[in-house]
């Protein structure tokens, strides 16, 4: 006898949300959000270890190798982050669709292809490390040193790639906490690593690398059992057949919306550094304050991140039930709560960001140029929101091609701007250009929010 669709089948798990009541939008919105404003805020941590404990050793250049380390390494991240972001998209849709059967597909599928650029990283870690080596400007210590920290830490390539594919589908089904406790357990485990191999063994940059390894290995131990009961929920968990993992046109199209994140991240990094560079060519200052200005960004990015990812799980649950007005809930919803959280940190910024800056830096010179591009940071909030709010919105409907045009159309305003904005008001104009690249790309996305709503129409 076949067994009835009830509260406690998996069927009936994958509808647990009343997309028709924005209050229940906008309650499941803080459900999401809040837990990953939280699990975020351990991030820059990790950063802030690492720098700590190799500037408390006897030599500057194990914190050069550890920077350039592991920017190097979050490079190639970036353009592995599409398993993230297009796993969210796709499992949140199957998801709302009920269709428990193409989550595990998904699952699968990004699966393959994340065990796949795991493998092929570490296996041109040596070319890596040689390219690397030629495209930098680096003492013979430092070189020395970023190989080493490259060389174990892109050993945790396979596991950092498929964590990607977890956290995708915990988001698109909704399971917060459990990407709570992966973000959690890699960051932690990441700082204590740090601590015990550098101060406890007396080990140098490999030391901080193997911390990082480990962590994300942990990571995966823990929350792989969770996200495959988490599948379990909607579905019965089995190895789809052959031609259902490797059919050919959803596998181009995964690829496809992957590759347009990619481009679309890249742009992102390559904004960051452009402003850095045009900084680099005023004076060592304007760097150096500008590389303060891109740390508290980021102290704005981690909040604001927490109502995209909801944005994301919900916009993709709305067109998976083929509901509109759950998705216009949600486009409302996240967004309102988004600016309200950009008006409080804007707000937050103007009363202690003198003191961020004293926190970061002691050099008179720097502290002065930081208080002239401050401004700029207080209102960055504001205007950034509906970027991060719309790649969230884009993201859950899987239009990759629409996020990579508008970021291509915004940096070919945003280069031009860049260097004749600086030209004409030095660093204030270089980071006046930034401000700009991130209003344009929001305003660019937001036009095309009729396309999205179309998505979640019911078909014929």
């Amino acid at each position: 006898m076949a067994k009835p669709v009830t509260s406690e089948t998996p069927e009936r798990k994958l509808d647990h949300l009343d997309g028709n009541d924005h209050k229940a939008v906008r309650l499941q919105t803080w459900r999401i959000a809040v837990p990953v404003i939280f699990a975020n805020s351990s991030i820059p941590l990790v950063a802030m270890v690492d720098t700590a404990v190799m500037g408390h050793l006897d030599h500057a250049h194990y914190i050069g190798s550890v920077a350039m380390g592991s920017f190097i390494f979050s490079l190639i991240l970036a353009v592995f982050g599409f398993l993230r972001m297009a796993t969210t998209g796709f499992v949140a849709q199957a998801a709302g669709a009920q269709d428990g059967k193409l989550v595990v597909a998904h699952f699968w599928r990004a699966m393959v292809i994340a065990l796949i650029l795991g493998g092929v990283t570490i296996v041109l870690t040596p070319l890596i490390i040689l390219v690397s080596g030629l495209a930098l400007t680096l003492s013979e210590d430092v070189a020395s040193g970023m190989a080493t920290y490259l060389s174990i830490v892109c050993l945790a390539a396979p596991a950092i790639t498929v964590n990607m594919v977890i956290i995708g589908v915990l988001f698109g089904l909704w399971r917060i906490k459990a990407t709570v406790i992966q973000l959690m357990t890699v960051n932690v485990i990441n700082i204590i690593g740090n601590l015990v191999l550098v101060y406890g063994f007396g080990m140098r940059v490999e030391g901080v690398a193997l911390a990082t390894a480990i962590s994300h290995y942990a990571g995966l131990l823990v929350t792989l059992p969770l996200v495959l009961s988490a599948i379990r929920s909607v579905a019965p968990l089995s190895w789809p057949a052959f031609s259902v993992v490797f059919n050919l046109s959803a596998m181009r199209r995964y690829l496809s919306l992957g590759f347009d994140l990619t481009i679309r991240t890249s742009c992102i990094i390559l904004s960051e550094l452009i402003v850095l560079n045009a900084a680099s060519g005023i004076d060592d200052v304007a760097l150096a304050a500008s590389q303060i200005g891109f740390v508290i960004f980021g102290l704005i990015a981690y909040p604001l991140d927490g109502f995209a990812h909801a944005a994301e799980a919900l916009t993709g649950s709305a067109i998976g039930r083929r509901n509109p007005v759950m998705l216009r809930h949600t486009l409302r919803e996240t967004t309102r709560l988004a600016v309200i959280m950009a008006v409080l940190m804007a707000a937050g910024l103007a009363l202690i960001g003198p003191l961020i800056i004293g926190v970061l830096t002691s050099i008179p010179s720097v502290v002065e140029t930081s208080y002239r591009i401050l401004p700029i940071l207080v209102i960055m909030p504001i205007v950034s929101v509906f970027a991060f709010q719309m790649d969230g919105v884009f993201v859950g409907a899987t239009m990759g091609h629409d996020m990579r045009n508008a970021m291509l159309v915004s940096m070919a305003l945003f280069v031009p701007l860049v260097y004749l904005l600086g030209w004409w008001f030095g660093l204030i104009g270089v980071w006046v250009a930034f401000l700009f690249l991130l209003g344009l790309r929001g305003a660019t996305l937001w036009m095309r929010l009729d396309y999205v709503r179309a998505c979640a129409e019911p078909k014929g």
